[in-house]
């Protein structure tokens, strides 16, 4: 009963302190870190510091004895001067959003800073993480006047877009006996797709001809020709013997007659919960990219024509990730 009493008044005070900070910190894309949006406190190896140093204080102030007296003082201006380097350490560091990538659920999204050093000295050993994300810590060092990437990951689980929680960036230089850190909100986000989820060819899968008859479809297995690389062509139709001969970069082509497509259709899957039926369209849809395959998608009234290639598979992607939401 203590033990939730204490939690419970953890909670109420944790709650107060981030409201209070995303008063004074707007999300953005760009943060300079100043004096009001950083904070220090000594850790615990600095309350064991301060409470060495109060020890010898009382002795030997119990005891007369000049030379423990001196001790005492001699590790409170140390304890001062570390106050001083520790915050020093972060004022005026830039962090700058650099990009992140789109994922899949259940993996870590990276998302990419620039940090910057705006002061004619070093930024040492400082630790970046995402809130409640203790075991992704990042350490970086910046040089003066230089600037440093960095990717911090977040955890991901559900598809849609992703927006990690507050960015801690703090430091215990140069001692470890003070804490120095802050928290920062980003306006930052990221698509994750669904997590792909092996279903059976045919219930991924549907022939079915909406259109006008036979057709020519690249991809089958009559050659063709020989066409100009394109980015997202496949390297097992690239004419090797063309590039060792140094006349360019070629695929072979082929095409075929069909009367039927080859179509994505949610409407086919065998199972009916949403998650499930997108995670198995989507394991289809890598499946046919990586065999350089041309495939459509439908979902409900939206409808993507069959194509191939890097940017189809993106646009299906992408379709998947946010249907229903």
């Amino acid at each position: 009963m203590f033990r939730g009493w204490i939690a419970d008044l953890q909670q109420h005070y944790e709650a107060r302190f981030f409201r209070f900070i995303d008063k004074r910190v707007q999300s953005q894309k760009l943060h300079r870190l100043t004096r009001d949006k950083l904070y220090i406190f000594p850790s615990k190896r600095g309350l064991a510091f301060i409470g060495l140093i109060l020890l010898l204080w009382l002795i030997g102030t119990n005891y007369q004895n000049n030379l423990i007296l001196a001790l005492a003082f001699l590790l409170s201006s140390i304890m001062i001067v570390t106050i001083l380097q520790t915050h020093a350490n972060l004022n005026a560091l830039e962090l700058e959003f650099a990009g992140v990538a789109p994922v899949h659920a259940g993996e870590l999204a990276e998302f990419t800073f620039t940090l910057r050093s705006t002061r004619s000295r070093y930024v040492e050993n400082i630790e970046i993480c995402w809130q409640d994300e203790d075991e992704a810590v990042v350490g970086v060092d910046v040089a003066p006047e230089e600037s440093v990437t960095v990717t911090v990951p977040s955890s991901t689980y559900v598809r849609g877009w992703h927006s990690p929680a507050r960015m801690r960036v703090q430091t215990f230089y140069p001692l470890g006996i003070l804490r120095c850190w802050t928290w920062l909100n980003w306006d930052v986000q990221v698509l994750v797709y669904p997590a792909p989820i092996e279903m059976s060819y045919r219930s991924a899968v549907i022939g079915d001809n909406e259109g006008d008859g036979q057709h020519p479809l690249r991809g089958g297995q009559d050659y063709h020709g020989l066409r100009p690389y394109v980015p997202g062509d496949g390297l097992r139709r690239v004419s090797w013997k063309h590039l060792a001969q140094e006349k360019g970069l070629f695929v072979k082509d082929f095409s075929q007659s069909v009367t039927q497509e080859r179509w994505l259709d949610i409407a086919a899957m065998p199972v009916s919960d949403l998650e499930s039926q997108l995670a198995g369209l989507c394991y289809w849809a890598l499946r046919f990219a990586a065999d350089d395959d041309y495939y459509g998608l439908r979902l409900g009234n939206q409808v993507l024509a069959p194509d191939k290639g890097v940017e189809h598979t993106r646009r299906v992607l992408n379709h998947l990730a946010v249907y229903g939401l």
